[in-house]
């Protein structure tokens, strides 16, 4: 018996930003139909080191392979030269359960997810026409959200606000290199969304940043960022004043995430949450229904959507001829 190891230089010749986008979809469809095994993250903590593992498994029925991904934190490597996150994603065989792939892929798969998932909640939540599309991050997760946005609407006005005013120029330069998009950058979040048709906030921020009265009729936002208890962009009254509030996977948003904030400063209760994203692309729930409302898309990320990525990126190296063979 042999496995398949693929890089991340492998596995970017294999997953190209379109198919990506139309197999997370696939996912959250078959998410919304019953047909995806998740089931809980097994999580092991080393805090002599101060790092944590988290083990997600997810399995599409009928599929021939199920999927096992382990991430790790480990918040003291950069003392020794190391980035905190780290991860590994296995692709089993669903007949035998022998191993078929490994995937070592830094982080690449995790950053694309997350962007075809942004993509995906703007094509069903935002006003068709988007004069203006404002950008909170110049990391490598906004870099990936306006990239992957591209493929879905048409963007020209690009209005971007960072902390680091050196990360953000560089972000910038290198949008309009790559897109030629009209960027400006903004001093201040409020500057920022003013008059923004979509908002993306991608930041870490541990305080909310996006206040409900800087908004404008008709805006959708897609909160990216905030993927622990801990993390938090949107300031609870934004999810109160939304006509509409989608969510990745509505069990974890209740224990993450701009939901999470606003259910615990009972700002909001359950019933404002009108469903996941897959149920509104099945048509189980109703999305925006008219151009002034104001639509948020919670989007704490999801194992299935790993579950869609590692898969393709196998089957495309299995066609190709890419990667390593290990016996």
């Amino acid at each position: 018996m042999s496995f398949l190891l693929l890089g991340e230089d492998e596995i970017r010749q294999t997953v190209s930003l379109t198919d990506a986008i139309e197999a997370v979809e696939k996912v959250f469809i078959a998410s919304a139909e019953g047909r995806m095994n998740l089931p809980a993250a097994f999580a092991l903590g080393l805090p002599d080191v101060n790092g944590s593992v988290q083990v997600r498994g997810t399995y599409l029925e009928e599929a021939p392979y199920y999927v096992i991904k382990v991430e790790n934190s480990f918040q003291d490597n950069p003392t020794i030269n190391l980035p905190v996150q780290s991860e590994m994603t296995m692709v089993f065989d669903a007949a035998t359960g022998f191993p078929a792939a490994m995937l070592y892929d830094h982080g690449y798969l995790t950053r694309i997810r997350a962007g075809a998932t942004g993509a995906i909640a703007a094509k069903y939540l935002a006003n068709p026409e988007l004069k203006r599309v404002a950008i909170i991050g110049s990391g490598k997760q906004a870099y990936m959200q306006l990239k992957m946005l591209k493929l879905v609407r048409d963007v020209k006005n690009v209005v971007v606000w960072g902390r680091s005013p050196m990360n953000v120029d560089t972000y910038a330069r290198r949008l309009i290199e790559e897109y030629d998009f009209n960027i400006e950058i903004a001093l201040s979040v409020q500057e920022a969304v003013h008059n923004a048709d979509l908002i993306i906030t991608t930041t870490a921020s541990e305080r909310p940043l996006v206040k409900a009265e800087w908004l404008k009729p008709g805006v959708h936002i897609n909160a990216v960022g905030s993927n622990s208890p801990t993390k938090q962009e949107l300031y609870p009254a934004v999810l109160d004043l939304a006509d509409v509030v989608v969510t990745d996977k509505l069990i974890q948003s209740i224990m993450m995430g701009e939901i999470y904030h606003a259910l615990d400063k009972c700002i909001i209760t359950e019933e404002n949450v009108q469903g996941e994203l897959g149920d509104l692309i099945i048509g189980k729930i109703t999305g925006r229904t008219a151009p002034n409302q104001i639509t948020v898309a919670d989007l704490t990320g999801r194992t299935m959507q790993d579950f869609a990525l590692a898969v393709l990126a196998l089957e495309k190296a299995l066609f190709l001829g890419l990667g390593r063979r290990i016996q």
